[in-house]
């Protein structure tokens, strides 16, 4: 008996079939991924959260701060001439260099051993005791991996104006460090108090700026300079 095979037009129906429902799935498998990357990066905040609390407790109180290194120096990882905060903190995560990269950041490992950028405020001497809410202060978020540095001095974002107003939430210029829409509009924060929490820029920046290890529970009010 002959066997009948499928004719052009089927083929084309289930092509364009086809098509249609790849066209429908993959923004899901896109979101599916990037809801992946995001909680795998989040473990990697909290693993560097506890080196962080440990750290801390061996210093004092203080928090690592960056510090020129010698040539052949075995801390300088990316031997770059300097000791940065975060490696400091591989000793205490077993040396596991697995826990600086994310998955979303194409850059190069060996130039860019760290996916993500500190605080700048603790790279100066702060002991834990200045801090007015440990557990709504931020010390690290995810870098944008166009961005040149492991840290972030987030008190230019708002030129001029000091104490940072949280009225006027500084998009513009964070999203060209920190990578504030990474997830879906929202970013890793890892908090001093060790805990890591998924958050959309904003709410780091309102009613309370989270960035400031100073800034009072309340937004202070008088003028600003």
């Amino acid at each position: 008996m002959r066997q009948r095979g499928f004719s052009l037009v089927e083929l084309l129906s289930s092509t364009a079939i086809i098509a249609v429902l790849m066209a429908v799935m993959f923004p899901l498998f896109v979101k599916v991924r990037n809801r992946m990357y995001a909680y795998s990066a989040a473990s990697n905040v909290r693993q560097l959260g506890l080196s962080a609390t440990i750290y801390r407790t061996d210093y004092d109180g203080y928090f690592p701060n960056p510090q020129w290194a010698a040539k052949g120096d075995p801390q300088d990882i990316n031997a770059d001439g300097t000791v940065e905060w975060y490696e400091k903190l591989l000793p205490y995560a077993d040396n596991n260099r697995s826990i600086l990269r994310v998955h979303a950041d194409n850059t190069d490992p060996h130039l860019r051993p760290c996916s993500f950028a500190d605080n700048s405020w603790f790279d100066y001497p702060c002991p834990e005791s200045m801090i007015v809410d440990q557990a709504d202060t931020i010390y690290l978020t995810e870098r944008k991996q166009e961005f040149q540095h492991d840290f972030i001095e987030w008190w230019h974002w708002q030129e001029g104006t000091w104490p940072p107003d949280p009225d006027h939430i500084p998009y513009e210029k964070a999203s060209q460090q920190a990578a504030i829409f990474r997830y879906e509009g929202l970013n890793n924060y890892l908090y001093i108090d060790g805990h890591s929490k998924m958050r959309r820029f904003e709410d780091t920046w309102y009613p309370r700026v989270t960035w400031w290890p100073e800034a009072p529970t309340e937004a202070p009010s008088g003028p600003r300079y």
